[in-house]
């Protein structure tokens, strides 16, 4: 059976939600020098021998998309800080509140940071203030620091694929369905002549 309707309003899914995603990922600052979980944020519409499947793909963020999405709760407990109002608060577990992810350790592999701050375009900064070069001890130092302030504060929640996708799902079910129902509707006319 020719699905041409719903791959077609499932594709219209599809867009609206990376559309919305990376509107999220702009907005709450996370692209990166490499911006590879906003490029590689992608859908597909395939067919399979029980119907259609959409599928969303994170590229090489794969492996990291989800602590993106739902946050990753800090280890260090929640102290609030000057602001009281404040959602990021000092310390605590705040910025990744409700997520199902959490720093168990007080700091995160140096590596990963080490890596990163190579590739971001940042400038390091010396006891007095001054700014100082990337040397391998200078980069080690400010992984270790920066590893224990994230695991510490933890990472805030963008929901950039949770909640444009449940949205969006909300919104175009009646409109899926009545594109497979105009699919079916024609298929039972083609078999009929």
């Amino acid at each position: 059976m020719e699905l041409k309707n719903t791959i077609q309003a499932m594709q219209k899914l599809g867009r609206n939600v990376i559309k919305e995603g990376r509107q999220i990922l702009k907005r709450k600052k996370k692209t990166t020098s490499q911006n590879t979980l906003y490029k590689d944020f992608d859908y597909l519409v395939k067919k399979t021998p029980k119907g259609l499947e959409l599928e969303f793909g994170f590229g090489n963020a794969d492996d990291y998309w989800q602590f993106v999405d739902e946050g990753v709760r800090g280890s260090g407990g929640y102290k609030p800080g000057k602001d009281f109002k404040s959602k990021q608060g000092g310390t605590g577990l705040m910025r990744g509140q409700g997520s199902p992810f959490a720093f168990r350790s007080k700091n995160i592999a140096r590596g990963v940071v080490a890596k990163w701050i190579k590739n971001k375009p940042l400038r390091l900064r010396g006891k007095k203030g001054r700014f100082i070069e990337k040397t391998q001890s200078n980069i080690k130092s400010a992984a270790f620091v920066i590893g224990r302030a994230i695991a510490q504060r933890g990472l805030t929640r963008t929901q950039f694929f949770t909640r444009p996708f449940t949205q969006q799902l909300k919104r175009q079910t009646n409109k899926i369905t009545e594109a497979f129902a105009d699919d079916l509707e024609s298929e039972l006319k083609k078999q009929i002549k």
